[in-house]
């Protein structure tokens, strides 16, 4: 059976609609793919093509294998709270933290080191399976070769490439192999199958991205991902206030503040899109007359309140960060059922 190079899926010329057609069986790329990679079209583009049960028996057929775990540097922050690493538990895994360059720039090289320094110790405690772990970082030829002297020390020929989905497996692989084979793009859900690259004395294998029940990804269409999607380092928006405020995000995120005094609220979110503020008597209203139907369209909100003291850093899967910092209540509305997150670092 013939695959796809890019996605994984099996080949087909029966069905011009369906996944896997190509025109003829000489043909390495299925029509998604080549319409994906030279034209952005997504007109046949599924995101729910594969459940995590899939995934795992794919996981299955590779035993004794290295396992590259790559995950999103903001989702590194609540790892701890997260199911990710109890799927991988019984498998030797080297972990990196990808997407480093959307950090914003007052966190350095070294204040990086220092949190995920910290945060993989712990992590390493409960998971010693984990063998080494490493940062990705705008240097590539400098990670290249750090990869690969980590397997040459893990004495591992085949790999799997492993993690949620838009993690960046398949744009780090084809880095990594200085080629573009694999089929890469902004949406997660890329990837339909597991793709296998000879490379050197390796073989790599790409596969589907793990979904995750509390990312924002998980539930929005095409078109409102890309409000999501942080794909640029991050400036964040900041307020400041004294009297009650609310403030949106299109109709993906709203944040009541009330403060005891001053406050100040910022939001690390996609840079192209504002945030609105407005009183937090009008808030209801706003909504209402601005984001109502937009809701019903993709999921309800949900409401998580927090009493603040100092200050709180919460995370947003799939959408980004809120540091909220003064004594105040806060009430974040949320897409209903996506877990918050509350992260111990210092922005």
């Amino acid at each position: 059976m013939k695959k796809c190079k890019g996605c994984g899926i099996p080949l087909q010329t029966k069905d011009k609609q369906g996944l896997g057609y190509v025109v003829d069986m000489e043909q390495d790329y299925c029509k998604r793919c080549f319409r994906l990679s030279h034209y952005g079209d997504t007109a046949n583009f599924k995101t729910n093509y594969v459940t995590n049960e899939k995934i795992i028996k794919i996981y299955d057929r590779y035993p004794g294998a290295l396992f590259v775990l790559i995950v999103d540097i903001l989702d590194v922050l609540c790892l701890k709270d997260d199911d990710l690493l109890d799927l991988f538990k019984d498998r030797d895994v080297l972990m990196i933290v990808n997407k480093t360059d959307i950090l914003p720039e007052n966190i350095n090289d070294r204040k990086i080191d220092k949190i995920f320094s910290r945060i993989l110790f712990d992590l390493n405690k409960k998971y010693p399976n984990i063998k080494a772990a490493i940062l990705t970082n705008k240097y590539e030829n400098k990670f290249n070769d750090q990869f690969f002297n980590l397997l040459e020390d893990l004495n591992a020929k085949n790999v799997v490439f492993a993690g949620r989905a838009n993690a960046g497996k398949s744009s780090l692989i084809n880095k990594l192999i200085h080629a573009s084979s694999l089929t890469t793009s902004i949406y997660p859900g890329t990837t339909l199958e597991e793709v296998e690259i000879f490379y050197k004395s390796y073989r790599f294998i790409d596969t589907p991205g793990l979904v995750d029940v509390n990312n924002y990804a998980t539930y929005l269409n095409i078109e409102k991902y890309k409000l999501s999607k942080i794909d640029k380092m991050i400036r964040p928006q900041i307020f400041q206030f004294n009297e009650p405020q609310s403030y949106f995000y299109f109709g993906l995120l709203r944040v009541d503040v009330i403060p005891k005094d001053k406050a100040s609220i910022a939001f690390y979110i996609n840079n192209e899109n504002k945030i609105h503020r407005t009183k937090y008597e009008n808030g209801d209203d706003y909504y209402q007359k601005h984001y109502c139907e937009f809701v019903l369209r993709v999921k309800p909100l949900g409401i998580t309140d927090y009493s603040i003291k100092d200050s709180k850093i919460i995370l947003i899967k799939g959408l980004g960060m809120i540091k909220i910092s003064g004594e105040c209540l806060a009430y974040v509305h949320s897409l209903a059922n996506c877990r918050l997150y509350e992260c111990e670092v210092d922005l």
